[in-house]
Parts: structure tokens; sequence; C-alpha cells
């Protein structure tokens, strides 16, 4: 119950003198705590609850009885009336810092994430110079999605407190996970593991990295051996499972796959009022299956959806609003919403559901084995007018043949940089003969674009209003002979369709796109090339220009 508090105070002269410099009022009561002290570390924590409330009602100016006694009630999670006993500790002694990192431990407790960066940071400007407070500051950081001043605050930590194993644990998490500064990330984390080698939260982390070095094998038994200590360890259970799924192993991955609900800050559960579906029987039945994550999960998984559509008596499709078009016309007898129109629309839906479904959970029911893949064309469908109209303007251009690009994908907080290609490395590529090049970079692209026609002379065509409209994006991948891709929601989208689309794989994928080979069974159209023995992508840019140059020539 006071093992927060108690850290802080031990070795940390501020923290000491803080807790001592009291009025003689003051330190009569602290003569007072002594006995609820000694009942919580006896574990009669009742006790200690009855004799602090009492304690605070004859000496309720007392800062330190209404923390002592917010910690106790912070363990109970009884999480309002801690607040309250910290904010009052607070008041009483308004330089005290302990009360600030509480009320931060708390917020982070109740996922109030920039609350705690506000109380974990002016704990620090009343003179907390201690490392466990900035370890908490770092975590609040990351957990807002500030992964930058998370690393900074990780590393003050250490700065004081260099053998801290959680700090370098963390920290190797954000470089290796977010910031993809992977040599960094993986010194922390074996630092950490030396430091406190039975440590579950390190080992999670370790599983990273061992998945990042190929060593499967070894990070699928560590993961085991995780999951035998405790089952809800819902990390490691994820990457369990993304690791099975990378290797293609659907029917061990999918059940595992499942834990993503339980993440932080997940968006695979809605809070519609249905039943979760468990795979029974849909004949006659209205499902409801809703979106989640990102653009590009959503269209792979949509793969799914004649499968279930053809289980089920009824089958409403909630969706990102870009999507509601094109999933519109691609499947019959299936009724798409925009996200949470649910809400405001039930009297305009086809009759009442009867179960829900996460998209992302219908493919352990409908894809458990590579055969369960269907070897089709394309299961979304553009516009034939808008791919008409895109066809006769790319007609316009010289080349033979039309190839769109797209070289940045994901977000700061998504493995961008990892995701990404600078387009000044794409010029092996570009000056290929006989080619077109037209942008489908969703990001602003236009800048960039200019620039490299500046420094290299190499147009590439960029449409904004293709881009703006999704279903317009469609129509342009289908009036296109080539789409060439880092890993982002214009390959999804490509695949789906059926159009030929070259997929540039890092050395370490994405789970989506497996751990070896050139092909991937959601998409029979797409091709993948991957980078190998950590030779960057100037290589592979080069080998690309060659054969999209033979290819080209091929239109002859």
């Amino acid at each position: 119950m006071l093992s927060a508090l108690k850290r802080l105070l031990r070795g940390n002269s501020a923290a000491r003198a803080a807790a001592v410099s009291v009025t003689e009022a003051e330190a009569d009561v602290s003569a007072l705590l002594a006995a609820p002290v000694a009942a919580l570390q006896e574990g009669r924590h009742d006790d200690a609850l009855a004799m602090l409330e009492t304690l605070t009602r004859e000496h309720p100016r007392s800062a330190d009885a209404h923390l002592l006694l917010g910690t106790l009630l912070h363990g109970q999670r009884r999480f309002e009336d801690a607040q309250d006993s910290y904010v009052l500790a607070a008041c009483f002694r308004p330089d005290w810092w302990p009360p600030h990192l509480q009320q931060g431990l708390l917020a982070l407790d109740e996922g109030r994430h920039a609350d705690a960066v506000v109380s974990l940071a002016r704990a620090l400007e009343l003179g907390a110079h201690d490392a466990g407070v900035h370890h908490a500051l770092g975590k609040a950081h990351l957990c807002a999605g500030h992964a930058n001043a998370a690393v900074e605050q990780y590393r003050k930590a250490l700065e004081l407190a260099p053998d801290l194993a959680r700090a370098h644990s963390d920290l190797g998490y954000v470089l290796f996970s977010t910031l993809e500064e992977y040599d960094e990330g993986a010194r922390h984390i074996a630092r950490a593991l030396q430091l406190a080698p039975d440590d579950i939260s390190v080992l999670c982390n370790w599983i990273m990295v061992l998945d990042r070095r190929a060593d499967t094998e070894g990070a699928l038994r560590l993961a085991d051996e995780l999951l035998l200590r405790d089952r809800e360890l819902i990390e490691a259970r994820v990457n369990r499972a993304l690791m099975l799924l990378k290797q293609g192993e659907f029917a061990r991955g999918w059940p595992e796959y499942e834990a993503r609900k339980r993440l932080p800050g997940n968006t695979c559960t809605s809070d519609a009022p249905w039943p979760d579906w468990d795979g029974a029987t849909l004949a006659g039945r209205h499902i409801f299956v809703h979106g989640e994550q990102g653009l590009g999960d959503e269209i792979m998984f949509a793969s799914c959806i004649p499968d279930v559509a053809a289980c089920a008596g009824a089958c409403t499709l909630e969706c990102h609003p870009k999507l509601v078009k094109i999933f519109s016309r691609s499947f019959e007898n299936v009724q798409v919403i925009e996200k949470d129109t649910w809400r405001a629309m039930p009297s305009r839906m086809r009759g009442t559901p009867d179960v829900k479904v996460a998209i992302g959970s219908l493919p352990q029911f409908f894809r458990r084995t590579r055969a369960d893949f269907p070897a089709r064309s394309g299961y979304l469908r553009a516009d034939p007018g808008r791919v008409l109209h895109w066809r006769t303007r790319l007609a316009a251009l010289p080349g033979r043949r039309k190839v769109g690009i797209s070289w940045r994908g994901g977000m700061a907080s998504s493995r961008r940089r990892l995701r990404s290609i600078p387009p000044e490395a794409w010029l092996p590529v570009l000056q290929a003969a006989h080619a077109d090049f037209v942008s489908l970079q969703y990001s602003p692209a236009e800048g960039e674009l200019e620039a490299l026609r500046r420094s290299s002379g190499v147009p590439v065509h960029h449409w904004q209003e293709a881009i703006d409209d999704y279903d317009e994006t469609a129509a342009l991948v289908c009036a296109l002979d080539l789409v060439v891709s880092v890993q982002t929601a214009v390959v999804h989208l490509a695949g789906a369709l059926g159009a030929p689309v070259w997929v540039l794989i890092p050395d370490a994928p994405e789970w989506r796109y497996g751990a070896r080979g050139t092909t991937m069974p959601w998409y029979p159209s797409a091709t993948l090339v991957r980078q190998s023995g950590g030779s960057g992508w100037a290589p592979v840019m080069e080998r690309l220009g060659s054969d999209l140059s033979a290819w080209a020539r091929g239109s002859e």
C-alpha cells in the first residue's frame, strides 16, 4: 500500500526534508501516524483505514495524514476518495511534491494520461529529484502518445539511477517499438534483463528483440513460458499471436489475437448493445460487424465479409467513412453504415442485430488455414465510370505503362520510418523507361514531389482529388497498370481490388505480410519485394528499377 511512497522517500534527501518539515502541531500528528503505519505493515488494512479516517477528522490540516490515507484508498482502488485525499494533502502543504506524484500515479491507473503528465511534471517542479518520478512521467508521456518526451524522461531517470531496470526496459521499448532505434533499444532491454532477469515486463520486451532478430523459435518459446506463468500477460499473448500469424500458423494465432481487445487504448471493441458472436450458427440471425484498427486492416479483414454474409440471415457492416461507398458497392446483401451511426439510426437499420463481432475477429472463423483464403482476383469493386475517367486521363501521358507509387506509411507512433522510403531513394525506379508515375500518397506530398522534380527532373503526377475521396482512389488504382508501395493502406486497397501491386517489405515486416516468400494469402495480385541481410533499400530499389524497365518494355 505504501510501497510507491516509501520508494520515493527512501534515500532521497529532498523527500526526507519535505516529510519532516512540519509545524509543531504537525509533529504531534506525525507521532500519531506511527500506529496506522504499523497496522499497514502488519497487513491490518481495515484498522489502518479506521485510524487514518479518525486522524484526518481530528487533524484536518495534516498533509501527512491525508497523503497516507490517499495511498491506502488508492491501493483499495477507491480512486475518487484517494484523489480527494491527495488534493487535500497538496492544499495543506502546497510546496510538497509527494501528493502531486501520487495524483500522477492515480491518473495513470485511471487512464487519464494528460492529467498524469501535469501532476508528475508538477512534482518535479517542486523538487522531486527522483528517478522514480521521471520514470513515471515517461510512462505518462508514452501513454499519451508523446514518444520523444517519454524517452527524455526515461533518460533522466537513468541519469539518477543507472541500474533502474524498469527504466532501461521502458526506454528500450519505446526506442524499439515506436522510434525504430532498434540497436539502442535492444541494448537497453538487454541491460534490463541483466538487472532483473525474472521481471515479466522486461521479458515481454525481450520477446520483441528476439522476433526482430528472426529468432522466432526463441521468441515463441519465451512467450509460451511467460504465459504458463500468467495467462493474463496481454502484451505477451498479442505478441505471440502476431508471431504465429506472421509464420502462417493461423489456427493457433487467431484465438490468441483476440487478446488485442484487452490492450490499453485498443479500437477493437464496440459498445453496441448486442452480445458478441461466438461462432454459433447465424442462420436466420442478424450480425453486426464493426470496424477496428486502421483503414488497411478494415480492408484486409473485409475479405471475410462475403463469408459471414453468406452464413447470416442479415449482415450490417460498420466501417470507416472513407470506405462506405466502395464497401456498399462491393458487398451484396450487406447494409454498410458509417462508424457510430448505428446510435442514431436504429429505426433505419434492416432489423435489430442479434450479435456483434469485430471485423478482425472474423478470420478465426473463416481463415484458419492458408487453403481457407479464396484464390480470387479481388473482392472490392471500383466505380466503372470513374475507372474509365482515369484511364482516359492516364492515356494522355506519354509512357506505355502507368504506375502508381506510395512511399510513406504509418504515423510516428506506428513505425513510419520503417514503413517509408524517401522519394529521392526511388530514383532508380522512377527513371525506368516507358513508364509514367502517379502519386498515391495520402499524406501531404506536393512539396516532396516538387523538390524531387527540381533536383532530378523526374515528374511524378499527383492529383489531389483522387486522394481526398477514397472511392476515387480506388478508381485510379484500377486504371493503373501497376502499384508499387511500401507497407500502407494502398497495398490493401489494390490487393482487394485485384490490381497488380508490388509491395516493398523491410527486414522486419508487419505480420500481415508474412515472414518470408513473395506472395501473401490475402491478395493473389500482390508480389512482395523484400529487403535482405540488413543491406537497406538501395539494392532493392536498383533491382526494382531493372525489373520495372523490363516489365514496361514488355508492352512493346
